[in-house]
């Protein structure tokens, strides 16, 4: 008589097929026993049965009508009951090195198979629970499972912080949260050629978006996309809790442009300030009229020398409307930041918003300051032995949460494009590493900058640059 062969394996760890080798070859042994000729051998290496995925070996050996299947188990050809139905529909015998035969001509036979393939798929389908309740609990407790992120990697069985991407996620964490955009961030990786996560050339605002809200950054872990629980306390992380929230409040805001964006500015004050020439025409309330027009960046003006050379002036702010006011860059500039950034570190700096409470907004700031040296209290505390992990975990949850509460009243009492950072003692170093597009919006937001005609040839006055707060 003649037969074939099913040979299978639901897990192959070296790829080398050892597996169902060994199957075949005792198939062989049992067919040359029973007499029977082996005309064909069908295998399926590395595949599940009870996973639903379309087995072709399985699948061609169904096609091709065989006179008897000879198999090392009934559950190597079949663990579900609706694969043994189309096996029935043979109407063949199926040999077994270790379980016997499998008459399925007769009903005793297929009463027999179909028990055996219930219980198959009963534990199949327990084994799938368990192991379902086994991850659940896992992510629950913060145990890692998988393949690990960008950002950190594997060292033996420990997952650390890789050092190189953390600090990369860190800076581009804190462009983002300082206002900068997507795109802007992008820019700067690929121009820094930095390697992407995965296999693109370069990096991408879906890309950069979809890793910096990464809830595993923070050390939390997701379960079939839900945030479940956390990793230890003295587990690695790139970002905390903290700043993941305000980040993510960033990201997904509705009102954040999203659109393409432009060329990027390039000049702190260019198309921002206005000229403040007046003809000597007057408004009904008696004031003069000033021109209003924009002031564009322009290439210094070709002058001749005493000597009779050429020579270019400096860059310069000229007005687009009457070309009449023109005014040097650099010293227009130095002007307009000197004033924002001594303004911003003023300790009523809080006040300059009109957005919010300005009582509370000061209030939340003082917040956070104070949770924050309770953290650092209890960090101290654990190291010394005063506290256990757990009680840690237990405090920095709490004081989290309240510092979240606290950023939050923050932010939403500042304008969209002031990073909270800048209000303080810190404002120059904070604007200093601010991009351009990120300095633009904050003047934009808080004052008007006006250039009056100081007349030619005169030296720079700073009162000719009228800086005027918005609130």
């Amino acid at each position: 008589m003649d037969c074939v062969i099913y040979t299978r394996i639901s897990l192959d760890r070296t790829g080398e097929g050892l597996g169902v080798a060994r199957q075949e070859q005792e198939c062989r042994d049992l067919a040359e026993r029973l007499g029977m000729t082996v005309v064909h051998v069908y295998s399926d290496n590395d595949i599940s049965a009870t996973s639903g995925k379309v087995r072709p070996g399985f699948e061609a050996m169904l096609d091709a009508q065989p006179g008897a299947i000879v198999a090392w188990h009934q559950d190597r050809l079949l663990r579900l009951t609706r694969d043994l139905e189309r096996v029935i529909a043979l109407n063949v015998p199926v040999y077994t090195v270790t379980a016997g035969t499998l008459d399925l001509t007769t009903p005793a036979g297929r009463a027999v198979a179909r028990t055996v393939a219930a219980w198959s798929q009963y534990e199949g389908e327990q084994k799938a629970t368990r192991q379902v309740a086994a991850n659940v609990q896992r992510a629950a407790s913060g145990v890692h499972q998988g393949r690990v992120g960008y950002g950190y990697r594997r060292d033996g069985a420990a997952v650390v912080l890789d050092d190189a991407e953390a600090a990369i996620i860190r800076a581009a964490v804190r462009r983002v949260l300082d206002g900068e955009s997507l795109r802007a961030v992008c820019k700067n990786l690929d121009a820094q050629h930095v390697p992407t996560p995965g296999r693109g050339a370069g990096w991408n605002t879906t890309t950069l978006k979809q890793l910096l809200l990464r809830p595993s950054l923070a050390g939390l872990t997701v379960h079939r996309g839900e945030v479940i629980g956390r990793s230890p306390a003295n587990s690695p992380r790139v970002i905390d809790e903290d700043t993941h929230e305000r980040l993510k409040a960033v990201l997904t805001d509705p009102l954040r442009r999203t659109s393409p964006a432009g060329r990027a500015p390039k000049y702190l004050l260019g198309g921002i300030a206005r000229c403040g020439r007046s003809d000597g025409a007057r408004d009904q309330a008696g004031e003069p009229v000033e021109c209003g027009g924009v002031m564009v960046r322009a290439v210094g003006r070709k002058t001749t020398t005493k000597t009779g050379g050429a020579k270019r002036q400096p860059p310069s702010y000229v007005c687009s409307e009457c070309y009449r006011v023109r005014r040097k860059q650099e010293d227009v500039d130095k002007v307009v930041q000197a004033l924002v950034i001594g303004r911003l570190q003023m300790p009523d700096a809080a006040l300059l918003f009109s957005q919010g409470d300005p009582a509370a907004l000061q209030e939340a700031r003082d917040t956070i300051d104070a949770l924050d040296a309770r953290l650092a209290n209890a960090a101290d505390m654990y190291a010394s032995g005063s506290i256990d992990a757990a009680q840690l975990t237990r405090i920095t949850e709490r004081l989290r949460a309240d510092r979240a509460l606290a950023a939050a009243a923050v932010d939403a009492a500042l304008p969209p494009a002031v990073p909270a950072e800048l209000i303080g003692p810190n404002a120059r170093q904070v604007w200093d590493r601010l991009s351009m597009d990120v300095k633009r919006a904050v003047l934009d937001t808080l004052v008007t900058v006006t250039i009056l005609p100081s007349g030619s040839g005169k030296a720079f006055d700073p009162n000719t640059v009228r800086v005027t707060w918005r609130s």
